[in-house]
């Protein structure tokens, strides 16, 4: 029997349109991204950002009001101690400032004169006590005195000498007001053409010139911000944690230190800081942070002061654990799991995770090494669904 051409077209369409029917209808499958658990190094971190911090410097001041002459210095300069690192004319004194200066002074001479005088006493009195004292012993080993009057002759003595280390106390504090008198009287030219003797400030130690707070011949007033010097050999690293996190983390844990082009550099935990503050984070909300200080950072990596800094305090950490990417791991009743790639399918499987890092997580039970789980699985994977691997690592 032979067919016509009309009909050969519709037992075509229709074995056409009936392949495409069982095509829907096969078990669809998802392409996924799968890792294999691992056996291998884990880290357990604070991750924070932070910042270099000289631990020995100084900021010198202007002592008086005058004129700051300008300084050859620039930051970054090695100065040494002693060295002279800026001069400073005092503004000259008015005729009524200047009186009062002079009084201030004379009365501090007085006052150091007078504690001066009683030092000379307490020294006389408590000579005479201890010499007591010491007659008042070998009484009593000799039975002559009774055992209170060797008593009240050892408390004699001992006020004498409380009563000298106040006295020398006074004097000092005396001497002390006396030189802060003398410093506030400057001395003009006997010409009276008000131009004051210049004061040579010097570097009480020595390392660089960290800042110049003032570099031009200006005015300044009394106690401007100069020129700040520190030993960037003493860096420290400072950063602040949540306080949640702090209370993790104690003196002697290992700090992660990366500089930006540089191989990272491990440092130490010194010591968490015992009072929190209030910072805003960058989406606005008020956040409890700790400072978190660290130092034994090598001495050649030629950082400076308030450098930026990214740190990690290492909580924990062990060289061969079972691992696997911590994106794999999906919520399930109060606890986790993962879809684990067997013959072709996503099997949900629950884990127990012991501790997380950063990207990754160990796996206390559930797995095994060379099991392979999918990552970054959504709300379209179900257990048992077919599955097709398309990254892996």
């Amino acid at each position: 029997m032979h067919l016509s051409r009309t009909r050969m077209g519709w037992i075509g369409a229709g074995v056409a349109v009936l392949l495409l029917v069982l095509w829907s209808l096969r078990p669809q499958s998802f392409a996924v991204e799968t890792a294999a658990a691992g056996v291998g190094p884990l880290q357990v971190t604070v991750d924070e950002d932070g910042l270099t911090r000289v631990v020995r410097h100084v900021v010198i001041a202007a002592p008086v009001s005058g004129r700051l002459t300008e300084s050859l210095l620039r930051a970054g300069d090695s100065v040494s101690a002693g060295a002279v690192v800026g001069v400073l004319r005092p503004a000259p004194l008015d005729p009524r400032t200047r009186a009062e200066a002079q009084a201030a002074l004379a009365s501090a001479q007085a006052l150091r004169r007078a504690a001066r005088s009683v030092v000379e006493e307490s020294v006389v009195a408590h000579d005479e006590a201890h010499r007591n004292r010491e007659r008042a012993e070998r009484l009593a080993e000799s039975g002559t005195i009774s055992r209170r009057e060797l008593e009240a002759a050892v408390a004699a003595d001992r006020t004498g000498e409380a009563a000298l280390a106040a006295a020398r106390a006074r004097e000092t504090a005396a001497a002390q007001e006396e030189r802060r008198a003398r410093s506030a009287l400057v001395e003009s030219d006997s010409e009276g053409k008000g131009r004051a003797s210049a004061i040579t400030l010097r570097s009480p130690m020595a390392g660089r010139v960290l800042r110049m707070f003032e570099e031009h011949d200006r005015v300044v007033p009394a106690g401007t911000p100069l020129i700040e010097i520190g030993d960037p050999r003493t860096l420290e690293i400072v950063s602040d944690v949540l306080s949640r996190d702090a209370t993790a983390i104690v003196p002697g844990m290992p700090m992660i230190v990366r500089i930006p082009g540089r191989e990272p550099v491990r440092a130490r935990v010194d010591r968490v800081e015992p009072s929190a503050f209030t910072k805003l984070s960058p989406l606005g909300v008020e956040e409890q942070r700790v400072n978190v200080v660290g130092n034994g950072l090598p001495e050649n990596l030629g950082l400076g002061d308030r450098f930026e800094l990214d740190v990690s305090i290492v909580l924990w950490e062990a060289e061969r654990v079972l691992k696997i990417p911590a994106t794999a791991l999906v919520p399930a009743d109060s606890a986790w799991a993962v879809y684990v790639v067997e013959k072709g399918r996503a099997n949900l499987r629950p884990v127990a995770v012991a501790r997380r890092g950063v990207r990754e997580v160990q796996i206390e039970s559930g797995l095994s090494a060379g099991e392979r789980v999918i990552l970054h699985p959504d709300e379209r994977l179900k257990d048992g669904i077919r599955v097709r691997p398309a990254l892996s690592s």
